[in-house]
């Protein structure tokens, strides 16, 4: 019997720079406690929002509270394509953003979710800041599963999970399919490369032989 394995083997882009690499989901929702728990409740909702909606960073810093608090759908324009896009907001993102917006004493549900100290709460941070904040998150919580941490960690983490729970029920070509229209991908290959499945399916191979 093939296996098939959550984590794939690192990639690398074409400048030579090591790609970003996914988290294992259960370090991903761990994380995300674990952040909450410090008060960390801004950097707790990037990973768990990033994770759950799969969204390019550009878009995710987009968010406000009116989009993540009690909603079932979110509706956008993504900033790369200028495609509208919507997407089921996962109950427990709902219930996380919810909670963050209480402990964070937040009125105005226009404010950006990721918002910087220095510009108000209807500025958003920059996407540097936002790399920085999960390199931070990996030092302070010791992160495993991802040698190399950023905003695509995030992206990828969500394709892989979906990805891998799907094959779990004999539906992993579907998934690609549906990942591939999500992501934006030209054909499945990339899809497959981006999430690092190929490596994959070549060690399972191995796995087969008894």
């Amino acid at each position: 019997m093939i296996r098939v394995t959550q984590m794939g083997k690192k990639q690398k882009k074409l400048t030579g720079h090591p790609a970003a690499d996914a988290l294992d989901w259960d370090e991903a929702m761990s994380l995300v406690d674990s952040l909450f728990e410090d008060g960390r409740y801004r950097d707790s909702l990037l990973v768990a929002s990033g994770c759950m909606l799969g969204l390019r960073i550009s878009d995710l810093l987009t968010l406000t509270w009116d989009d993540l608090s009690d909603k079932e759908t979110l509706a956008l324009y993504e900033k790369k394509t200028g495609k509208k896009r919507l997407l089921r907001v996962n109950p427990k993102l709902s219930e996380h953003a919810s909670k963050c917006k209480e402990m964070l004493d937040i009125n105005d549900g226009t404010e950006y979710v990721f918002c910087g100290r220095t510009y108000g709460p209807h500025t958003a941070i920059t996407r540097q800041r936002a790399c920085q904040i999960l390199a931070q998150c990996k030092k302070d919580y010791h992160i495993k599963s991802a040698k190399v941490f950023s905003t695509h960690s995030l992206r990828k983490t969500f394709g892989r999970r979906v990805w891998f729970m799907e094959c779990e029920k004999g539906r992993g070509e579907q998934a690609l399919l549906l990942l591939q229209d999500v992501f934006g991908h030209s054909s499945i290959q990339i899809t497959k490369r981006y999430l690092g499945i190929r490596q994959d399916e070549i060690l399972s191979v191995y796995d087969s032989i008894f």
